[in-house]
């Protein structure tokens, strides 16, 4: 029975053995250490937001024509990883919902940061300049549409647009 015991203690102990050793050889090392290194990847990958805090503005024409400022203050927040960048404000030509009525040029629509200093919204007007180290922050926009004796009665819809351009 000893014999048996020391037989089975030893068979053990060579299995065990030959299993560090294959271990061993799995960690390309022919070692233990006391010590392990872990290589770490990141990977940043551009990343750019544009917020608008609502997705519509609206003018109440409610006498002659002349210059009205929407009752909404839009406020916009972009961040970015990325290097220099721009944001560009571009609008698109108010149609009426009647199809055959003329529609309102882009170039009447026109927006503000200060609230006195308006600039038309015509053709792509850059109104924020960032970097990467800048963090978000809301800028407030106001927004003027100038009608004219003219401008049919009715719906108008258009669009304005927000454009990121990242420059490298």
């Amino acid at each position: 029975m000893q014999r048996s015991f020391i037989y089975l203690l030893v068979s053990t102990m060579s299995l065990m053995a030959g299993l560090l050793t294959n271990n061993a050889n799995a960690l390309s090392t022919t070692q233990w250490q006391d010590s392990a290194v872990l290589s770490v990847k990141a990977i940043v990958s551009p990343y750019t937001s544009v917020k608008l805090s609502t997705n519509e503005i609206s003018f109440k024409i409610l006498g002659e024509p002349g210059a009205y400022v929407s009752k909404d203050v839009v406020e916009v927040t972009v961040g970015s990883n990325q290097s220099t960048w721009g944001v560009y404000v571009k609008a698109a030509e108010l149609k009426h919902d009647d199809r055959k009525i003329k529609s309102l040029p882009a170039a009447r629509m026109s927006f503000s940061k200060d609230g006195k200093n308006y600039q038309t919204l015509e053709n792509n007007v850059l109104f924020l300049k960032g970097v990467v180290s800048q963090k978000p922050r809301p800028i407030k926009l106001r927004f003027k549409l100038t009608t004219t004796w003219e401008d049919a009665p009715g719906v108008y819809r258009g669009k304005i647009t927000f454009a990121f351009l990242n420059n490298p």
